[in-house]
């Protein structure tokens, strides 16, 4: 009998590409999705059993976890902008949510999506599982360290799990780093902050390879990965890729670091002062992340697991840009 896998955040770009690789491998699929949420009619055709529901929402989520075997909890809030709360309510309360349950119907592993916004990785040379996480008044990065430490806390009441700290993710679908870059280049907005900084990538199908290999090897057990392709590329070539890619001028302007984050912090004290819910154009925690001279270490993901990135990275852009072409441009700006 195939085993029943539950995934959270399934409409989600990392949860889309993990529904599709876990129907593909003979998985019994089920798919914790928001209620009035476009994807529940295609995610029921193509096989999947949906529960309507929220993270936030206790009931639901242990109605979706009840006579699964694994849980691969993607859902989170993936911004650098938004009220707290919401950030808090769904990145820890609702793993909180999530773990509960996993532990009451004795689930045999969860994997949980973190992120290496948990580190501190701008001031750092290099990161790895052991790097100390660290709060630095943000929401997206404090909030996935609270969900993560939600995982450890339950480990040590017996969960079996695994927890994943992704670089940038990409691939078909992105709905951040590949799309927001080329609004910006499209509308001569983008420029640098900081000179020849290496970006850490990671492509999609290379995580979901990562995420079920930690869902089911004995070992992936109460242990944390790192994930990132490894690949050196600066992110000045992956904005001459994205401005090739759609026809428009590379960014070429240099600003220093300093100017470029008290502008940001500007941004976000007007914003918040009017109220506005839209995403200022610069945000400190997005100059941070993209002036992070950090590489991600891997190699424990390819000793213990035998990880592998089977998709080249500039195979992995030229796939991404070829598919975001495609998609009107009034779109690329989804956050």
């Amino acid at each position: 009998m195939s085993k029943t896998v539950l995934i959270t955040g399934a409409s989600g770009f990392i949860g889309s590409h993990l529904v599709k690789r876990c129907l593909k491998d003979g998985y019994r699929v089920k798919a914790l999705v928001r209620k009035g949420n476009s994807c529940i009619e295609p995610l029921r055709t193509s096989g999947v059993e949906v529960v309507t529901g929220d993270v936030r929402d206790a009931d639901a989520v242990d109605t979706a976890v009840q006579g699964c075997d694994l849980v691969l909890h993607a859902a989170a809030l993936t911004s650098d902008w938004g009220p707290m709360q919401d950030f808090i309510d769904i990145n820890v309360g609702g793993t909180r949510n999530v773990c509960e349950s996993s532990l009451r119907h004795g689930v045999g592993r969860l994997v949980h999506i973190s992120s290496f916004e948990c580190f501190d990785h701008h001031l750092l040379g290099r990161i790895d599982e052991e790097t100390p996480c660290m709060p630095r008044r943000q929401s997206y990065p404090d909030t996935k360290i609270g969900g993560s430490n939600e995982v450890w806390a339950a480990m040590k009441r017996g969960l079996s799990a695994s927890i994943l700290y992704p670089v940038w993710v990409y691939g078909p679908g992105d709905r951040t780093l590949f799309p927001l870059l080329a609004d910006s280049i499209r509308k001569r907005q983008m420029f640098y902050w900081s000179r020849n900084s290496p970006i850490s990538l990671v492509y999609i199908d290379n995580l979901v390879e990562l995420i079920l290999l930690a869902a089911t090897r004995p070992e992936a057990d109460g242990e944390a990965f790192m994930a990132c392709d490894g690949e050196p590329i600066t992110f000045e070539e992956v904005c001459q890729r994205v401005a090739k890619a759609i026809g428009s001028p590379s960014p070429s302007l240099y600003l220093p670091f300093g100017l470029v984050r008290n502008l940001a912090w500007m941004m976000e004290t007007a914003y918040r002062i009017f109220g506005s819910e839209t995403r200022p154009l610069l945000t400190r925690q997005a100059v941070d992340v993209l002036a992070s001279r950090a590489l991600a270490d891997v190699s424990k993901s390819r000793k213990m697991l035998g990880w592998q990135s089977l998709v080249p990275q500039d195979e992995g852009i030229r796939r991404t840009l070829d598919w975001l072409v495609t998609v009107d441009p009034s779109l690329w700006k989804m956050k």
